[in-house]
């Protein structure tokens, strides 16, 4: 695919049957925490930290499974627009992040996660730094390597892979936009 001057806006939204499929690994692993913390299967060799730790699971991917079922109920929206200005993910802010302040696009993989990052300017990733609990997140990721703005493609019609192509593309059309500058560099004044 081509992008150019005439290319498409396009937006992405969740893929109800990945989300149903999130929905269902959730529900399984809570379940099977809850079996073991609860001794449904009457079991005599479990230690109290088992225990303590299958609470704890049940805590996490009951809160994971639950989230993920007000996803599937309220998703009908698109949620991850790209156009040829930037990209907007509306599950980070409601802002968009210019091609121009993007410096690289990376695919980052951690076990079976896929995820694609955008490395911005110190300036615009202040933006999206959000809450405590986004702060948090943006550390631990941070510490895994995936050090930039987050775009998960997990649950949405377009998988990684895709999405980081797609990405690289329309960044490359907005780098051309501007030719003989980087897209870190400022925009030259006009000489009056």
């Amino acid at each position: 695919m081509s992008v150019g001057q005439n290319s498409p806006n396009l937006a992405i939204g969740y893929s109800r049957v990945r989300l149903l499929k999130l929905f269902g690994a959730g529900l399984l692993l809570t379940l099977l925490c809850a079996a073991l913390a609860f001794n449904w299967h009457l079991g005599k060799n479990i230690t109290t930290f088992q225990i303590a730790a299958c609470y704890v699971g049940v805590a996490f991917f009951g809160l994971a499974t639950c989230k993920m079922l007000w996803t599937l109920i309220s998703s009908r929206e698109p949620v991850v627009f790209i156009s040829r200005v930037g990209i907007r993910d509306t599950r980070l802010a409601d802002e968009t992040i210019a091609w121009s302040s993007v410096r690289d696009i990376l695919i980052w993989q951690h076990r079976t996660q896929t995820i694609v990052v955008l490395k911005v300017d110190p300036l615009v990733a202040e933006r999206f730094a959000g809450g405590f609990l986004k702060r948090v997140l943006s550390l631990m990721n941070r510490a895994l390597g995936a050090n930039g703005v987050i775009l998960n493609a997990g649950g949405l019609t377009m998988d990684a892979e895709t999405l980081f192509d797609t990405c690289k593309q329309y960044w490359a059309a907005g780098r051309s936009a501007y030719p003989g500058r980087s897209m870190a560099e400022p925009e030259p004044e006009p000489v009056s």
